[in-house]
């Protein structure tokens, strides 16, 4: 293990987002005992990131750490940080998004917390809502479509947001040497399919390794202005309902859930079809017969019921294979000692 720590920028069209996030990295307070590095990543962009990354860092005439951007032509996050994984040079991964802001101690307490216990499979950091000025939409909705605050769920539910994660490299070359895949890709162009830092945790989770926060490892997380409106609010709350369905599979193994997945899939797609079809009959009472406008909590839950029966629709065949893939793939990895596999 080459201890130290890797920082990893995906990065989407980022050239208006990038120059903020470089700053804080390059600002960071790092003991000269601890090795580092930042790879950026350009995922199919369209725009200059590629050279405004390297522009930007420039400005701080920076010997250490080595900075590296490299391109990943096949669009999804899932396969941008594939590509940042075959460049690291470090054990610890910290996936930093190009809208991540980190305080100028995030790499040192990574680097700690992640030496200090080869048990930890993943750790999550605590996100501070950044939103650009002037803010166009209340604290309630700003929140809705941003990961933002401490991870209180973390150890009970195995998983933390993706936004200012670490996880260990050896962990994800052993899933990779086992051909494990992924259900989930990220987010595509416009689709906001989401799930994939969920699902990271999960099988890490299954390995036998512990999923942590720390609410010590603060960042800001920027919202700009393009996403501070309510068509961006509803879209999201589709795809991140449709992204949920597609993990089915871990959550019946997490859960050791005793019914077959075919059982678990024809279960959730009765309930929810029942449960849109209600929902949609108490918006028609509500808009036709009491003449009062639907709220945009009640449009953002049509949309979540939407994005969940869409999903258990698409993906049933999907959701088996991937659950009887798991299984194959945790009798081929190592767990920690004393770990039985679910």
């Amino acid at each position: 293990m080459n201890s130290g720590v890797s920082v990893i920028v995906c990065c989407y069209n980022s050239s208006k987002r990038l120059p903020e996030t470089i700053k804080h990295l390059a600002l960071q307070k790092v003991p000269v005992s601890v090795k580092w590095e930042v790879i950026i990543v350009d995922n199919a962009s369209t725009d200059d990131t590629a050279a405004i990354a390297k522009t930007e860092w420039e400005k701080y005439s920076l010997t250490n750490p080595p900075f590296t951007v490299v391109n990943q032509p096949v669009a999804g996050l899932s396969h941008a940080r594939d590509m940042g994984l075959s460049y690291a040079g470090y054990e610890y991964l910290l996936f930093c998004d190009d809208d991540n802001w980190l305080f100028d101690d995030y790499v040192e307490r990574v680097f700690q917390i992640m030496s200090n216990d080869s048990q930890i499979g993943v750790l999550g950091g605590c996100g501070l809502i950044e939103a650009e000025q002037p803010v166009l939409l209340s604290e309630k909705l700003l929140k809705s479509t941003t990961v933002w605050g401490p991870q209180t769920w973390a150890a009970d539910s195995h998983w933390v947001y993706g936004a200012g994660s670490v996880y260990r490299k050896s962990i994800l070359l052993e899933l990779k040497k086992a051909n494990w895949r992924q259900i989930t890709t990220g987010r595509i162009g416009k689709k906001l399919l989401s799930g994939e830092d969920v699902e990271m945790c999960l099988m890490n989770y299954l390995m036998g390794y512990k999923i942590i926060a720390d609410d010590n490892l603060k960042f800001k997380h920027f919202v700009p202005l393009s996403r501070q409106n309510i068509a961006y609010v509803l879209k999201a709350a589709f795809w991140l309902n449709y992204s949920s369905v597609l993990l089915n599979g871990y959550f019946a193994l997490v859960n050791n859930n005793t019914r077959s997945i075919g059982q678990i899939i024809n279960r959730d797609l009765l309930s929810s079809a029942r449960s849109l079809a209600q929902f949609m009959a108490k918006l028609f009472y509500q808009k036709a017969v009491k003449l009062r406008p639907i709220s945009i909590e009640q449009k953002i839950l049509y949309r979540q019921k939407c994005g969940q029966l869409k999903s258990l629709l698409v993906n049933r065949a999907l959701i088996k294979d991937q659950y009887q893939h798991i299984k194959q793939i945790l009798k081929a990895v190592k767990a920690p000692q004393g770990f039985t596999h679910h």
